[in-house]
């Protein structure tokens, strides 16, 4: 089976990292692609957040929505897509099934991009993520003695977002609860769903 259709049609949750990346990912020419099509790369979780340090000292807290609002319009990018290719290769996304898929992207992210410990749990009036091991809020540590007064997990909020909103077809507000940058144990975000 193609990548594209294990992701749509099993439950990956289980799977180990060396499974996902065997299916999920190919090594060619110096190069990390993902289902065949975006070329990916790891980098230290230090530089993303130094990165958002720097813009933060430039422009403020105005640092967090920008790089917040440019995640979700990935995530949203990436959702619709694989949205967009389900419908035109099988027909009806149903809610049930956007669900699997919600959940197997976040397995490839957590177990086969190293992004965190994803643990989800779909309701009826939204979505609640915990995750524990955040990149972003590992990184944020290793430069920063001092707890951040916001959440640092600016990429991965938006992302999850986008990508909810994209696969799910629907409006949702997210808020991040907790935050390992500020001090909590793990990183908690919630998405409700909006009427």
């Amino acid at each position: 089976m193609e990548p594209f259709e294990i992701l749509t049609e099993e439950d990956i949750t289980g799977w180990d990292r060396d499974k996902i990346t065997e299916v999920f990912m190919e090594y060619k020419n110096g190069k990390v692609e993902f289902i065949k099509k975006a070329q990916v790369a790891s980098m230290y979780n230090t530089f993303l957040i130094g990165v958002y340090l720097e813009l933060k000292g430039i422009v403020g807290m105005a640092a967090r929505g920008l790089i917040l609002n440019a995640a979700k319009k990935g995530g949203l990018r990436a959702g619709k897509g694989i949205r967009g290719k389900y419908e035109r290769e099988k027909g009806e996304l149903t809610r049930e099934k956007a669900i699997l898929i919600a959940r197997n992207m976040l397995e490839i992210w957590s177990r086969g991009f190293g992004w965190g410990n994803f643990k989800v749990n779909f309701g009826r009036k939204g979505v609640a993520v915990a995750i524990f091991d955040s990149f972003e809020a590992d990184g944020y540590k290793r430069l920063r003695e001092e707890n951040a007064e916001s959440g640092m997990c600016w990429m991965l909020f938006g992302y999850i977002w986008g990508m909810l909103e994209g696969l799910l077809n629907v409006k949702l507000e997210g808020e991040d609860k907790m935050c390992a940058s500020k001090g909590d144990n793990y990183c908690y975000i919630e998405f409700n769903f909006i009427e």
